[in-house]
């Protein structure tokens, strides 16, 4: 194979790898929302304030007691709430 064709089938092969990590992280924390307990009632951020004691804000600027909501890799923001 020549080079060219080579290096862009490599560039593919990593590209698809990255996507597909991406997908499984997003996957994860939906998957992590949909079974938080009753105690994710109010939402966070910039334009709602701080989650009520003991919660986390989520990257989708929800509280919540979840790994989705918890987890700073996953969008945790710690100004609104409490992140591990």
């Amino acid at each position: 194979m020549k080079p060219v064709v080579t290096a862009f089938l490599l560039f593919l092969t990593i590209l698809t790898i990255i996507t597909t990590d991406a997908q499984l992280i997003r996957n994860g924390a939906l998957n992590a929302r949909t079974r938080q307990t009753a105690a994710a009632v109010s939402q966070c951020g910039p334009v709602h304030g701080s989650c009520p004691s003991g919660l986390c804000c989520s990257a989708y600027n929800d509280c919540g007691n979840t790994i989705a909501h918890c987890n700073v890799s996953l969008g945790c923001k710690n100004k609104w709430g409490n992140c591990s």
